[in-house]
């Protein structure tokens, strides 16, 4: 229905990966930076929109429907979890190719992919609760993913035994940079 959006939601970050996929940049490096980037798409696309949705009214009268919100809350999470797959899938298309990756990789990293996606949305849900602006909603959105990130170990691995390593071993992130570090031959 919005043309123009999804166009810019697929242009935009695969001329951000192109950028970083096709340069001289180390794996690890370029890993990270997909990984923050993915995870930041999806935690902005599902808060902020939800929290326009919230202050135009059209939540509400949703719920006056008689909708359970924890229902519609969760079908916002899939379907715009779907979506971000269908916007970022070029993007992965061009990380592929431009770094060499195996089939296999590819096939690792699409599942990687939708379980980040997932917890990105969620993770928009919840900040978008915590959110009373639209400005709000993108500061929480960012540090709350940036936070997970880092928990997720794709800043710097934790020292084992710890409780970030605890923290890493159950984080939906990690799987994501650990196949984006693979896919771009770190």
């Amino acid at each position: 229905r919005r043309r123009r959006l999804l166009a810019l939601n697929t242009l935009v970050p695969l001329t951000l990966v192109a950028t970083v996929a096709l340069s001289p940049a180390p794996a690890v490096h370029a890993a990270a930076v997909f990984t923050v980037l993915f995870a930041l798409f999806g935690t902005f696309g599902s808060s902020i929109p939800l929290i326009r949705d919230g202050e135009s009214g059209l939540l509400r009268r949703y719920v006056l429907t008689g909708v359970h919100p924890g229902s519609l809350l969760l079908q916002r999470i899939f379907a715009a979890a779907a979506l971000d797959v269908v916007e970022l899938a070029p993007s992965v298309l061009v990380i592929v190719v431009a770094r060499g990756s195996s089939p296999s990789q590819l096939a690792m990293v699409v599942p990687a992919l939708i379980l980040g996606l997932l917890a990105a949305n969620a993770l928009g849900v919840i900040t978008a609760a915590l959110a009373k602006s639209v400005a709000e909603g993108a500061l929480f959105s960012a540090m709350a993913a940036l936070l997970t990130l880092h928990w997720a170990g794709t800043f710097r691995s934790p020292v084992p035994g710890t409780w970030q390593a605890s923290l890493e071993a159950w984080n939906p992130f990690r799987p994501l940079h650990e196949t984006l570090l693979a896919a771009t031959g770190a």
